[in-house]
């Protein structure tokens, strides 16, 4: 019975540790020139990212934003995933 258990409880860990695991595609934003937007502290990005990211010319398949760090500043990345 204990071994049902344990073999069980293994069972159940490996199917919500695949299950936790997604992979999400992220997208990172640029203008008409294909030059990455970005802006020097993670506020202003979070600031004028709605304005920038509700351009009907962006792809709605990334229906999610965030501002991550990078070179030289803050950049604004869509994604499909929370």
């Amino acid at each position: 019975m204990k071994k049902a258990i344990a073999v069980a409880a293994l069972a159940f860990g490996g199917l919500m540790g695949a299950a936790g695991t997604a992979n999400a595609t992220d997208y990172l934003e640029t203008d008409a020139n294909g030059v990455p937007w970005h802006w020097a502290t993670e506020g202003e990005c979070q600031a004028d990212a709605p304005l920038v990211w509700n351009d009907p010319g962006f792809d709605r398949a990334y229906p999610y934003w965030y501002c991550g760090p990078g070179d030289g500043g803050w950049y604004l990345f869509s994604t499909d995933n929370r």
